[in-house]
């Protein structure tokens, strides 16, 4: 009962986990007298007592929180784990914050000013004309593409092939052939 007692109190309640602290543990040697009773025995007694050992258990609780040693409540823990990302080289101090905050609002700055001279550079070209000449140079270029694709199909034709869509490749057995 001794061994109960106390595997209650320190956290040791699995019949098996106070079996091995019997054999290793000196306090629980003690209180046992050098008895080394194996699991099933120590399982059989509380169950057999389960009744009067609930009522002794109250009873110690009771005298110990009369006499301050313990102190009845709940007591509720998170199990969350997070993931952590901490890291002596990315701590800072306080100095080497404020220092950090200034470099990033002297870029913040630099960027903002990159980005007004662009956009003033692209009105600049707008207001001179460059929107017709882009304009201008997307026909030239559908017009040369254009080219090309009758110079190709003329290529084809006067080697007898044609374009695969003229009828210059045959099918022949589920294959291409030419």
């Amino acid at each position: 009962l001794k061994v109960l007692l106390y595997g209650y109190a320190t956290g040791v309640r699995s019949s098996r986990k106070l079996e091995q602290r019997l054999a290793s543990d000196v306090n629980f040697m003690f209180l046992a007298g050098q008895a080394r009773p194996d699991h099933k025995t120590i399982s059989e007694f509380r169950r057999r007592h389960l009744a009067a050992f609930s009522a002794l258990f109250v009873e110690v609780l009771e005298l110990c929180a009369a006499a301050g040693l313990v102190k009845l409540g709940r007591v509720a823990l998170d199990g969350t784990k997070l993931r952590a990302n901490a890291s002596k080289h990315k701590a800072m101090s306080y100095a080497r914050m404020q220092r950090r905050e200034a470099e990033l609002a002297a870029e913040e700055l630099r960027v903002l000013e990159e980005g007004l001279t662009e956009g003033a550079r692209a009105d600049q070209h707008d207001r001179l004309g460059m929107g017709e000449l882009r304009g201008q140079v997307a026909l030239d270029e559908r017009a040369s593409h254009r080219e090309a694709d009758a110079a190709l199909a003329g290529y084809g034709g006067a080697l007898g092939r044609g374009t695969p869509g003229a009828g210059g490749a045959r099918r022949r057995g589920g294959r291409l052939a030419r």
